[in-house]
């Protein structure tokens, strides 16, 4: 499988469909963003923003299970050795299962001392609050959702896997929007509605996996039996150590891209929090591109590195930085000139002196942190996942320092330097390594 699907031109097909395909959602997200501000009122668009944050922590939270899982099988594959998969995905459905109950219930006691307190703006009422536990329901199925979708991404299924993740994203606007339009303002009815859709989700990925059991002779694990209830605590030692480092990643992902969403609405009211997390969610939309650029590479860096062709690593890793460099040059420049027009046009009434002021800084702070994504993820697909980790947990520490900071000073207006900041630190350290292996 590795001398097809793993070709430098079939990754980079399936890269650059990937990223094509991406317009559907940030289509949705542009045309109806200023819509749901305008209808659901900053206070709801807030609480619904916050509360949609929630569901992509699963991937944050998961202790890396997913891309652990998605190296080691597609180390397998490049070793022609797949009567292990079967092993391998058993490992990781059992730690879905085990982190996902773990963190469903930490979080629903989370978010009932948190309503019971009162301290945060965005949870102050009984709607609030069912509308955030039921939230937490898909954030639970997401969980589980992700050892078949890493067992997919590692078979390199990245044209179906394109498909689903745009769709899905786009609901994240479509749903309330359907759901304003023909009945009426509910963050209990929207979060319902979704609760559903991740369900079918859940099911799509598993057959969709099920499906490649004669292609690559593994038999397929069942979500439910016996076996699966006998392995939630029973690791295999090598793939927990893995995971680990993996899921220090992820907490200084999460850490990054969440932490002001809850920390600030402490100091700042609602209408500020909107904007900022507004801002955030549109210049957010680049990581589609490296996210999606570096997803697609992953696992065919890992095949090529366990075939010991580093001059295809190396091509392809410059390929990329070089391509979004100049791509984010573009944005940027461009939005020197124009990004305060073209957010006035598309937000309209809700446009506001916050967003004015503070809209090129953040853009550049979150191009600038996601452009290092292309650097971690090949560093980690060589198996580096620790040492990546350890500088990522430093570069982390003097970010999140810096938010809370800004925080406690109600300097908000500043928080694109805690963005730079990070991102020099850690272009010096990430660069420096990719050299050192003879990737770079």
């Amino acid at each position: 499988m590795s001398n097809v699907a793993y070709s430098s031109k079939k990754v980079f097909k399936k890269a650059i469909f990937n990223i094509g395909f991406q317009i559907v959602p940030i289509a949705a997200a542009l045309l109806l963003t200023p819509y749901l501000i305008e209808n659901m009122g900053k206070d709801f668009w807030a609480k619904y923003s916050t509360g949609i944050s929630l569901v992509f922590l699963s991937n944050y939270f998961s202790f890396g299970i997913g891309p652990t899982l998605n190296r080691r099988i597609s180390q397998i594959i490049g070793l022609k050795q797949n009567h292990r998969i079967q092993g391998e995905l058993r490992e990781c459905v059992s730690f879905s299962y085990l982190l996902g109950i773990a963190f469903f219930v930490l979080l629903q006691v989370a978010l009932y001392v948190c309503y019971v307190s009162e301290s945060f703006s965005i949870l102050q009422t009984k709607q609030d609050y069912l509308f955030y536990f039921i939230v937490l329901c898909v954030f639970f199925l997401s969980f589980l959702i992700i050892p078949y979708k890493s067992l997919l991404e590692s078979f390199s299924d990245f044209y179906f896997l394109a498909i689903v993740r745009a769709l899905t994203a786009a609901m994240l606007f479509l749903v309330p929007f359907i759901y304003i339009y023909f009945y009426t303002v509910s963050l209990t009815g929207i979060s319902t509605t979704l609760l559903s859709i991740y369900v079918l989700l859940y099911l799509l990925y598993f057959l969709r996996a099920k499906s490649y059991e004669a292609k690559l002779s593994f038999n397929m694990v069942s979500p439910v039996n016996w076996e699966m209830a006998k392995g939630i605590f029973k690791f295999e030692l090598s793939f927990l150590k893995e995971t680990i480092w993996f899921s220090v990643f992820f907490a200084t992902s999460a850490i990054v891209l969440f932490f002001d969403r809850f920390y600030y609405p402490l100091f700042f009211d609602t209408r500020t929090i909107s904007d900022h997390v507004t801002l955030l969610d549109l210049f957010n939309r680049v990581a589609i591109v490296t996210g999606t650029i570096s997803l697609v590479y992953f696992s065919a860096i890992s095949v090529w590195y366990q075939e010991n062709n580093l001059h295809r690593v190396t091509t392809n890793l410059k390929l990329q930085l070089v391509g979004v460099g100049f791509l984010f040059l573009a944005i940027g420049l461009f939005s020197y000139f124009f990004l305060n027009d073209i957010l006035h046009w598309w937000l309209k009434s809700s446009y506001s002196n916050f967003i004015e002021a503070n809209g090129f800084r953040l853009l550049i702070g979150t191009l600038l942190v996601n452009f290092t994504i292309l650097m971690i993820r090949p560093l980690q697909a060589i198996g580096e996942i620790k040492k990546v980790s350890l500088w990522l947990m430093r570069s982390t520490f003097v970010y999140l320092t810096l938010v809370l900071l800004l925080g406690a000073f109600y300097l908000i207006e500043y928080h694109f330097m805690a963005f730079i900041v990070k991102a020099l630190i850690d272009v010096i350290i990430l660069v420096t390594l990719l050299r050192r292996k003879k990737i770079l």
